[in-house]
């Protein structure tokens, strides 16, 4: 009889996991708190306008996430970076125009980075994945597990969690307790994103594209500290889209877009108030994302990649897996594929895919 898994969280981690497993033949089940996949994978759609909410880019030396996208037949496409980019130094300098280097281009996926998870779940078996149950409590015993979530119990033979660390630890109790060791390591491991504003602004068209510009912002005073073009690959739709500064977090949201287009006049003129909608996720504000537990004042990445992350727990019923657990590009894409293929290897090698 083949071995039963659960999986917490439908982010890239979570669904590449099951897909794996599944074709090794195991039992696989994916609980999503959320009322959609993706995790801090998140593409809003307006019209044609696609915006990423999320994360967005990636380049040439993410090659496991390169390997993924040509086995799962992914479009994408060069990031526009063609014209003027500029600099804000400080507040009382005008934007200086730079040159962006053109030597390590970033791309973006032609129907939104959602894509890419949309083809993953896809090739899941039917009812592979449920959304809107949220895991309260793991319990491990000598020859199982059990996993209760807001609407029912399961039970399996192997728990992986893809949760980022700090929100595993505050929003999940378990029994026995999860050693000490591994909770204070959660607690000081940073969690990509978390304290991150992301910023969109859609167009009837490219006017900055028109004033010979890359719609590319980068920014020490803010409130947008990255700025970038998001138009789609046809230029059919088109956006302005970035990052907010986390200082912003103390204003309200109309305070903020008030700061916000005063930069955007400065960089490039009035055209750039004329927009169509303005979109922002404050990823400190969502509920399966933000801890309460994370130590503040982390360095991005602080502890991603540990070695107690490696180790399975609990005699190998229990895998902590995830972006943030990721020796190699840990938070990114990257790091969340590497994290799958890895927790995959080590069922492997303790022959619970057997």
């Amino acid at each position: 009889m083949s071995k039963s898994v659960v999986i917490v969280g439908a982010g890239l981690t979570g669904l590449l996991t099951a897909y794996r497993l599944q074709e090794l033949g195991l039992n696989v089940t994916v609980l999503e708190a959320r009322d959609r996949i993706g995790g801090r994978i998140h593409t809003l759609q307006f019209g044609k306008a696609k915006v990423e909410m999320g994360a967005t880019w990636f380049n040439q030396a993410h090659y496991h996430l390169a390997d993924v996208i040509e086995e799962f037949k992914v479009p994408y496409f060069e990031q526009f970076m063609t014209g003027k980019s500029y600099f804000q130094t400080f507040s009382n300098v005008p934007p200086q125009e730079i040159a962006v280097p053109n030597d390590s281009p970033s791309y973006r996926f032609k129907n939104g980075t959602i894509h890419l998870l949309t083809a993953i779940n896809t090739k899941l078996k039917p009812n592979t994945v449920s959304t809107n149950e949220v895991v309260k409590h793991i319990s491990v015993y000598e020859n199982g597990a059990a996993i209760k979530t807001n609407t029912r119990t399961l039970n399996a033979d192997v728990i992986i969690t893809t949760l980022p660390p700090a929100t595993l630890i505050d929003q999940i109790e378990f029994s026995p307790s999860l050693p000490k060791d591994v909770i204070l390591l959660a607690e000081q491991t940073h969690t990509w994103m978390q304290d991150a504003i992301k910023v969109a602004l859609t167009y009837k068209k490219t006017f900055w594209r028109e004033q010979g510009k890359s719609g590319t912002i980068f920014s020490n005073i803010g409130p947008l500290t990255e700025f970038y073009d998001q138009s789609n690959l046809e230029t059919e739709s088109y956006a302005l889209v970035g990052f907010a500064s986390g200082s912003c977090a103390r204003f309200s949201k109309e305070q903020r877009i008030e700061k916000i287009e005063a930069q955007l006049k400065i960089v490039f003129g009035e055209e750039a108030l004329q927009y169509e909608s303005y979109h922002e996720t404050a990823w400190y504000n969502e509920e399966f994302t933000k801890s309460n537990r994370q130590e503040d004042n982390l360095f991005p990445h602080q502890n991603g990649g540990h070695a107690l992350y490696q180790e399975p727990l609990f005699d190998g019923k229990l895998f902590i897996s995830g972006a943030e657990t990721s020796k190699h590009h840990s938070g990114y894409m990257e790091g969340a594929i590497f994290a799958a293929e890895s927790v995959v290897a080590k069922l492997k090698n303790l022959h619970l895919t057997q």
